[in-house]
């Protein structure tokens, strides 16, 4: 019996934790942050790729948010990682206001919106629907949102970037 559960302990815990810790090693993340960061891959891609990303985290493709990122990732060349990261936006404790979020933004295009999420079955295809419309009209807004705020920032870090480095050099002539 005892045999049974250190194989329950290692399948359970001792394995899944070894895991963990080889995919959050130092050299595992220094490789994404420089995925990230990849100079080689100007401002615009960049922001493109966390402007899909919170597209698709918004959008109604519930559990398949993560297949999709990856594979419009892939399709227009972008920063995947940037991509994988920003699609995650909907995790557990946000995914409510996501979705109240929409909702309210769906009652914008209605002739009658519904005031209140209820699960009455004659409202619910009206509150579907306004969910639905909400949903892709707020994916849109804040995937542009989020792809001009990013291309914003990195730009402001570019250019103090080189500020700094033309200050060095003023102080070293």
């Amino acid at each position: 019996m005892r045999r049974y559960l250190k194989a329950v302990e290692a399948f359970t815990y001792t394995k899944p934790l070894k895991f963990l810790k080889s995919i959050f090693s130092q050299k595992n993340l220094n490789k994404v942050i420089e995925l990230l960061l990849d100079p080689n891959q100007s401002d615009e891609l960049k922001s493109f790729s966390a402007a899909l990303g919170i597209f698709l985290a918004i959008m109604p493709i519930w559990g398949f948010q993560t297949l999709a990122a990856i594979s419009l990732a892939v399709i227009f060349k972008l920063n995947k990682p940037l991509v994988f990261l920003f699609s995650h936006v909907s995790f557990p404790p946000v995914f409510p206001l996501v979705v109240l979020l929409s909702f309210k933004t769906g009652g914008l295009w209605l002739d009658k919106p519904a005031t209140n999420i209820t699960f009455n079955l004659t409202h619910l295809g009206n509150n579907l629907r306004q969910y639905l419309y909400g949903s892709i009209t707020l994916a849109i807004t804040a995937g542009i949102i989020t792809g001009l705020l990013t291309f914003a920032s990195l730009k402001i870090g570019r250019a103090i970037k080189q500020y700094r480095i033309t200050a060095r050099l003023k102080k070293v002539v």
